[in-house]
């Protein structure tokens, strides 16, 4: 049979053809016998050829197996790959931009905590009101409330912010994608770390307020009648913000409060001599921040591009505060709130100042405006290591002044020099300039002071000037005058430390950077900061949108960024963020329940940055005008901004997350 032929030969037998030409009967019976054997045999197990056919199977097999684990690993990589996406993915630019302009709160707030609230009230407009009816039957819109601010404990160990800017900016690097400039504030608001606090000053009488009117035509506070009704949408009627701000009498104008900044009172920082004169009748302990803030007839509420008023003023806004970020009150005084409103630029012009004594401006000049007010160590206080002296500082003018509970009076004082400021509103504090105001440098604005020092040396003052495009630093002595040489006026001819290493680039990309003018601008600095052994400086500086360039409506907007420069001459910047802004106080959450600010439930929180009609959920305008380390809490750091030059708030946030911004993963 060819099959029985076939495995003979393959095993290498003698051919049975070759055999039977020479063979007997017995020989040939036997060969009979063979072939009837190997036609009825069926083996169990398959000769040495399908043996090797077996083995192949087994390749096969272990091929598929290979096969299978590969697109579960696959599977498994896509699932996590989808995962990360679906956590970030509204943090990356949204290209989409029919879908933006069209419905911009549904693209915002894509899982995000701070949405707006469906059941918040309707409003109107606001394009009309009816000057000296009653409004809504004679219910105030908005009732004056001061709530103590319930503190959020956040948890120190576990920094989700920071991991999460950590694994955004990792993401967008790897898919050469650009952040939001909304992202700050969305993951903030979406971890609740960033503790928020919106100020009012309860000095302010109700009268220079947006409170409506109750229908007797009195005041709130049943005070005297008053001239101008408030209509019960005050804070989000433009005619009425419009008309009220130009009021011939100035008791008339509503203020508005922004631009805060913060002091820590710090025992370990901070010279008793200061510290006493803030706390009497008040346990010391209880007192934890200074706070300044400008207070202003004028605002961008409804959004920039509606003129500066003639009646332009700016005042300034003191307040003490407890470590909740409280205004404290006076536990000895029927509970008068520890907050003063002081019109400095009125009284400089009464004592008939001018910055170069050369004659009296014939009309009062607004010099003083977006103040800071920090501690230094003079000569004599140094030997106990504190800062002994305040020093306000409004533009390019310092003022060394003493701030007070009861006004004291010295026999050494210097009455041509000494200027005892009125308070225009409220009376638990006191301001003395115990010199004149002194230029440092001319037209110059948001210069931040901070100090170095070497082991036991006296430490030496500098002012930045500039945040970038090159640094910019001067050396300043407040302990002598003038504070910087030359005189401040002949700029060109300062001693200005330029920093010499080029800057480096963003941490990210965002959007339109080419709508942002050239420069950046001072905001808030400094903080300490590490990572890898080193120690940094860490601020944040601004730059405004050009004109025309942002939207086609008028006004501008303004974007941030953190920057860390080495904490040694030329001060070198060693990393930048990318632009972001920071978040409104929303209507409907605890920090505006809690909250006595009527402007936190109006326009201002409707003025949405907007950029090439991209929409982003934050203010058109935020000014941050300070940061500082949280008293008790080195790893955490207060960020004080004003929304749309409207309201104040201050939240807080990690160091870790600030550093994360900057690219750096500081585990």
């Amino acid at each position: 049979m060819p099959m029985f032929h076939r495995k003979l030969s393959s095993s290498g037998a003698a051919s049975p053809k070759c055999q039977s030409n020479g063979s007997d009967g017995n020989s040939i019976k036997k060969k009979n016998q063979a072939i009837h054997y190997y036609q009825n045999r069926r083996p169990s197990s398959p000769p040495s050829p399908p043996k090797f056919q077996s083995n192949g199977g087994d390749v096969s097999s272990i091929k598929k197996q290979y096969q299978a684990a590969f697109i579960v690993l696959l599977t498994l990589i896509t699932a996590n790959f989808v995962v990360l996406v679906a956590q970030v993915w509204f943090f990356l630019p949204d290209h989409d931009h029919d879908a933006l302009v069209e419905n911009p709160m549904n693209n915002l707030f894509r899982g995000s905590s701070a949405a707006p609230n469906d059941n918040e009230e309707p409003y109107d407009n606001g394009e009309s009101y009816d000057n000296g009816e009653p409004f809504n039957n004679g219910e105030p819109f908005v009732q004056k409330r001061l709530v103590p601010f319930k503190k959020r404990v956040r948890n120190q160990h576990e920094d989700a912010s920071a991991a999460l800017i950590h694994q955004v900016l990792s993401y967008t690097k790897a898919s050469n994608g650009m952040m939001r400039f909304d992202a700050v504030p969305i993951i903030l608001d979406q971890q609740s770390q960033s503790y928020g606090v919106v100020h009012q000053l309860p000095s302010i009488p109700d009268r220079r307020r947006m409170i409506s009117s109750t229908n007797d035509g009195n005041d709130n506070n049943g005070g005297d009648h008053l001239l101008y009704m408030t209509p019960s949408d005050a804070v989000r009627n433009l005619t009425y913000f419009l008309e009220s701000r130009t009021r011939p009498n100035e008791e008339d104008r509503p203020l508005f409060t922004y631009n805060p900044m913060l002091l820590p009172l710090d025992r370990t920082v901070i010279g008793e001599s200061i510290l006493n004169d803030l706390s009497l009748d008040t346990d010391p302990e209880d007192i934890a921040y200074l706070a300044v803030y400008r207070v202003s007839n004028f605002g961008n509420c409804h959004g920039p591009g509606k003129g500066v008023p003639e009646t332009f003023k700016n005042y300034l806004g003191l307040a003490l505060l407890d470590k909740n970020l409280n205004i404290i009150q006076d536990s000895h005084d029927d509970g008068t709130y520890l907050d003063v409103v002081i019109d400095l630029n009125q009284h400089l012009f009464d004592v008939w100042y001018t910055p170069f004594r050369f004659e009296r401006h014939k009309k009062i000049k607004q010099y003083m405006q977006d103040c800071q007010l920090f501690a230094f160590k003079n000569d004599e206080d140094f030997a106990n290591g504190k800062a002994n002296q305040l020093m306000l500082l409004c533009n390019e003018y310092a003022i060394p002044v003493k701030l007070e509970r009861t006004r004291t009076m010295g026999e050494e004082e210097n009455e041509e020099e000494i200027i005892h400021f009125k308070n225009r509103y409220g009376t638990g504090l006191q301001l003395t300039a115990l010199t004149r105001p002194q230029v440092i440098l001319m037209k110059a604005k948001n210069m931040h002071y901070f100090e170095i020092s070497h082991g036991g040396e006296n430490p030496v003052g500098f002012l930045e000037i500039r945040p970038g495009g090159p640094h910019q630093v001067i050396p300043v002595d407040f302990t002598t005058q003038p504070y910087t040489y030359p005189y401040g006026k002949h700029r060109e001819k300062l001693s200005t430390i330029n920093s010499t290493k080029p800057e480096p680039d963003p941490s990210y990309s965002t959007h339109e950077r080419e709508t942002l003018i050239d420069r950046d601008s001072g905001s808030a600095c400094c903080v300490s900061v590490q990572w890898e052994g080193r120690q940094f400086l860490l601020g944040i500086s601004h730059r405004k949108t050009r004109k025309g360039k942002a939207q086609k409506v008028s006004g501008y907007s303004y974007l941030s960024r953190v920057y860390a420069f080495e904490p040694l001459p030329p001060f070198n910047i060693v990393a930048r963020s990318g632009f972001f802004c920071l978040g409104f106080a929303r209507r409907s959450s605890e920090e505006a329940l809690q909250s006595d600010n009527e402007q936190i439930l109006g326009a201002a929180n409707d003025e949405i940055l907007n950029i090439r009609n991209k929409v982003f959920d934050c203010p058109r305008i935020h000014f941050v005008s300070g940061i500082v380390e949280k008293l008790g809490d080195k790893e955490t750091v207060i960020i004080s901004y004003g929304v749309n030059d409207c309201y104040p708030r201050m939240i807080e946030v990690s160091k870790n997350f600030l550093v994360g911004l900057l690219g750096i993963d500081n585990k």
